[in-house]
């Protein structure tokens, strides 16, 4: 009998030593390698997660941000909902080690500015939702990374404007929403319109996508905008050749200043050290002169002693 107990419990352990934990925080719950923590009010991702874990839901809750490594013990994940928190700060490196994730959703936070490296380790990412946020502007290389994305919504931001490099920038890209941004439809836009007008397909609310500036143009839809609009662009420089050209019209006209008062500090220095020279005293020397006594028959001699 005691044999029999003793194998049993090696056969139970053994048993036991193959399985994974999966741990669980005790306000959400977990199945299937789903995480879910809907409305809980949590105020950070949670830290004792353990096992398969692929998908993490984190929506309507109250955290405000994201630090460092918040999922670096979570590579196996694929999906994480963010949705409708407070977020205003997600650090550079809060995604570090997802090299899986394949969705991300961060709409309706309050997400004003972007770092450049926030998604540098999100390579594998399909779907990314950044809708119904403050955001006015993104940085030219901070989707360069994502060359798999495939769904990008940016709708019901502050954008004014976007660099269409950012666009050319993702290959795989197939679903784009604009909608809902106070877009200023003047010469600046005109390279984004003509992105627009090429991948109409690739455009959804098109028709929800209304200029904002200038008046005239205010809830006008911005692909209906005739492109002999803007044939006046061309005479104009752009805002950043503007600067560009600003810059260096103040370069040319500091040292141009420079130049002058340099020169003119030489001149000074030149007629000063020239005066003082007009004034300094002249000694003038006396040459030596040799006399030399003719001979002549008047002679006088003195007497030999």
């Amino acid at each position: 009998m005691k044999n029999f107990l003793k194998v049993s419990i090696q056969l139970i352990l053994v048993g036991l030593s193959g399985l994974q934990i999966f741990c669980c925080p005790d306000v959400c719950s977990c199945s299937g390698g789903k995480m879910d923590c809907y409305g809980r009010g949590l105020h950070f991702v949670p830290e004792d997660i353990e096992g398969d874990t692929h998908t993490i839901l984190l929506a309507y809750n109250k955290m405000t941000s994201l630090k460092p490594l918040s999922f670096y013990k979570y590579p196996n994940l694929k999906r994480i909902e963010l949705q409708n928190n407070i977020l205003s700060v997600i650090h550079s490196q809060a995604f570090q080690n997802l090299r899986n994730l394949t969705y991300l959703d961060l709409s309706s936070n309050q997400l004003v500015n972007l770092k450049p490296e926030v998604f540098q380790p999100l390579s594998s990412l399909f779907t990314l939702n950044l809708g119904n946020n403050r955001i006015s502007r993104l940085p030219w290389n901070i989707f360069e990374p994502l060359t798999n994305l495939q769904v990008l919504y940016l709708h019901n931001n502050a954008l004014t404007g976007l660099r269409v490099d950012i666009l050319y920038k993702l290959p795989a890209l197939r679903e784009l929403r604009l909608d809902g941004n106070p877009w200023v439809c003047t010469c600046q836009i005109l390279y984004l319109l003509s992105w627009m007008t090429e991948n109409a397909e690739k455009m959804y609310e098109k028709q929800r996508t209304l200029c904002g500036v200038p008046k005239y143009l205010n809830q006008y839809p911005l692909l209906e905008i005739e492109r002999g609009s803007f044939d006046h662009c061309q005479d104009f420089f752009t805002l950043f050749e503007y600067l560009y050209f600003l810059l260096i019209g103040i370069a040319l006209f500091t040292a141009s200043i420079l130049l002058c008062l340099l020169t003119g500090s030489l001149v000074v220095s030149y007629h000063r050290l020239s005066l003082r020279q007009q004034r300094k005293p002249q000694v003038y020397k006396k040459p030596r002169q040799t006399i030399t006594r003719k001979s002549s028959g008047m002679e006088h001699h003195l007497p030999a002693c």
